[in-house]
């Protein structure tokens, strides 16, 4: 149950800051990280996205709230992989915690789960972790 990780390739750091700013358009925010992560909250709890497009929400939701995380906090984006799940991941400083964010947002659509990504970004000050301890949460 080792996580392998890896630095992204600067293809893949331009998808990102591309989907970001996407979601920063369909959601008509360019505002501060708390503004943009409480623009994701409300547009989870009032909208019903097409299941269709789950794939391609997950991406541009988490591209935009991971984006946030590592402008207010410091976290790093890296690609993780641990058995059969791999992706792209917000991860804090020495690798304490990570944060599967397209995942996330693309479990919440499909599988109508709760969405705490308001209370996650809250309490990411705190969290720290084992160095290189690559605990996951979501």
């Amino acid at each position: 149950m080792s996580i392998i990780a890896r630095e992204l390739t600067k293809a893949e750091e331009a998808e990102i800051i591309r989907l970001k700013e996407e979601g920063e358009v369909m959601l008509q925010t360019d505002g501060t990280p708390e503004e943009r992560v409480a623009k994701i909250a409300e547009y989870i709890k009032n909208t019903s996205p097409d299941l269709d497009l789950a794939e391609e929400l997950g991406y541009v939701l988490g591209s935009l709230y991971g984006e946030a995380v590592r402008e207010k906090y410091n976290w790093k984006w890296l690609f993780v992989s641990e058995n059969d799940l791999e992706g792209y991941a917000i991860t804090s400083k020495d690798y304490g915690y990570t944060f599967m964010v397209h995942d996330y947002f693309m479990q919440v659509i499909v599988q109508n789960k709760p969405d705490n990504s308001m209370v996650l970004f809250e309490l990411m000050t705190d969290m720290t972790g084992n160095r290189n301890g690559f605990r996951m949460i979501g």
